[in-house]
């Protein structure tokens, strides 16, 4: 990693195969320059900074910006009926700039309290949404895992991409994802529940990634011990996320800095499923591209030709939302403590939540 994982702005060099994600971030910190309702945004920001005792010379721009980025006076549907994804990366966006004292929650919440009177008018219900009553840890750090869930296949192409360079930044990501997991789980869950019962939807959120991660693994089949196991994250952490940037590979004659490993150690996605890795293999920064393909070839065959139960589990499981984003639903929310231990809100699942602490905003599709 050359930089920050939560500096997304930074990800065309770190994760060129999420450019979508990347791009999208950088889009909402462009100039209201060019746009044909610049002088509306900045008579609505004035209104909206002054009714929050904001400042008007510090947060207008980013007031501006944030508006242009709801859509909050576009007439066209493409561009105020936001995606998810879009949102997800927007919270992301936006707990940056509180995190850099660059915009206030008062000024936020007095944006979105406009651009939700705004959406009604328009009879929007695909909007970014604010709530005020779930406390979530360390949010940031939460959308990250967040946007690993909505690029799940964009992320498993990386991972089996003939070309080493992007199945090693595919690689790369998903690790630091896993570790994100790992120090946020330690801290506030045990057995998968709060430590404190402030923590529980902190605790949720982590199961989600869990479920979406080792649904990641299931579809890799014999490619799955390449990335760590959640069950053996500490032992595989260290063997599969080493801090260097090569890709551990399977080749027994590469003369490379190398880790060895039992077949017990690198376990399979589905009991009786056998192992990639004999026991005894080693894993070196040599060649597994070979293994890659080969796997992948028959993963991806055996997916071509699933049964209807297949098909039915995909539309009613993780695997159905891989296929078809249309299929999941969230909601969620944003608070103003980057990485301390006030609460923050974040996102939820619309069927398990429908409310969200002071200052938080979130995604719910219809």
């Amino acid at each position: 990693m050359s930089k920050n994982i939560t500096d997304i702005e930074y990800w065309k060099d770190d994760y060129p195969f999420l450019n979508e994600v990347w791009t999208t971030y950088n889009g909402f910190n462009k100039d209201v320059v060019d746009d044909e309702d610049k002088s509306k945004y900045s008579v609505l920001c004035k209104q909206i900074i002054e009714g929050s005792k904001g400042d008007l010379s510090i947060h207008t721009q980013i007031c501006m910006k944030l508006m242009r980025n709801l859509g909050y006076f576009s007439l066209d549907p493409e561009y105020y009926q936001l995606s998810r994804e879009r949102c997800n990366i927007l919270y992301n966006w936006i707990y940056n700039l509180i995190n850099k004292k660059k915009i206030t929650d008062k000024v936020i919440d007095k944006c979105f309290e406009m651009y939700d009177f705004e959406m009604k008018s328009k009879r929007n219900d695909k909007k970014c949404y604010h709530y005020r009553d779930i406390k979530l840890y360390e949010p940031i750090n939460i959308t990250l895992l967040n946007i690993f869930n909505d690029k799940l296949s964009t992320i498993k192409t990386a991972l089996v991409n003939e070309d080493t360079f992007i199945s090693t930044k595919g690689r790369n990501f998903v690790c630091e994802c896993v570790k994100i997991y790992k120090r946020l789980d330690e801290k506030y869950c045990h057995n998968g529940e709060g430590k404190r019962e402030n923590y529980n939807s902190t605790c949720l959120k982590l199961k989600q990634f869990m479920g979406e991660y080792n649904f990641l693994r299931n579809i890799l089949g014999d490619l799955n011990p390449y990335i760590p196991s959640l069950d053996k994250i500490d032992k595989e952490l260290l063997a599969k996320c080493p801090e260097t940037k090569n890709i551990l590979q399977l080749d027994s004659g590469t003369p490379e800095t190398s880790v060895s490993s039992s077949a017990n150690s690198l376990p399979t996605a589905t009991e009786g499923q056998s192992n990639l890795l004999e026991k005894g293999a080693t894993l070196t920064s040599g060649n597994m591209e070979s293994s890659m393909k080969k796997t992948i070839t028959t993963t991806i065959g055996t997916f071509a030709g699933a049964s209807s139960l297949l098909a039915f589990l995909y539309k009613f499981t993780p695997a159905g939302r891989l296929v078809n984003p249309k299929l999941r639903r969230t909601t969620g929310i944003i608070n103003n403590n980057f990485y301390g231990e006030e609460a923050n809100g974040m996102l939820f699942d619309g069927n398990e939540h429908n409310g969200f602490n002071s200052y938080n905003i979130g995604y719910e599709a219809v």
